[in-house]
């Protein structure tokens, strides 16, 4: 009985999706983001913010976390837009280019899938000091949906064979 009272009182706590779901939205249009971008800029997972933009097998997200809530409306248009004239170290960058090498992609898949130009991501794999903020952003997202993909069919394989 104290546990379903306790969860009641935690499940109370989440929050309606709808206006961070407009939030999301928002910030994507602001920037040229993808739901990707936004994710990583707010700190949430990649495959939150899809199922908030779109849902969960056609029905929509009713209810949110308040984290996840505060993270997506702490960040301001001004913030999105900013992303391409701020300048930071590329160390961090380069980590990210360098899981994305790892994973077996190629400059010209990698450029692609950012939105950018190839000689910027060999710019900054040649040592670059620093590069834009929204590259960082853009490459710490890929890097994470590559890391997922790759532990989710991993997952599938390791299913594969004991079930064989």
């Amino acid at each position: 009985m104290a546990g379903r009272a306790e969860r009641n009182a935690v499940g109370d706590q989440w929050v309606d999706a709808a206006p961070f779901r407009a939030q999301l939205r928002y910030l994507m249009a602001s920037g040229s983001l993808t739901v990707g971008d936004v994710a990583a800029v707010a700190g949430i997972s990649a495959r939150l913010a899809d199922r908030l933009l779109y849902g969960r097998e056609g029905r929509p997200v009713r209810r949110i976390s308040p984290d996840t809530a505060r993270r997506l409306i702490q960040i301001s248009d001004q913030q999105v837009q900013a992303l391409r004239r701020i300048m930071v170290p590329a160390a961090p960058a380069r980590l990210q280019l360098r899981r994305l090498y790892r994973a077996g992609m190629e400059n010209l898949a990698i450029a692609e899938r950012l939105r950018i130009a190839v000689p910027e991501l060999v710019d900054l794999a040649s040592g670059a000091d620093t590069c834009s903020l929204l590259l960082t952003v853009r490459l710490t997202a890929a890097a994470r949906a590559e890391d997922s993909w790759r532990y989710r069919n991993r997952l599938a394989w390791l299913a594969a064979e004991e079930a064989a």
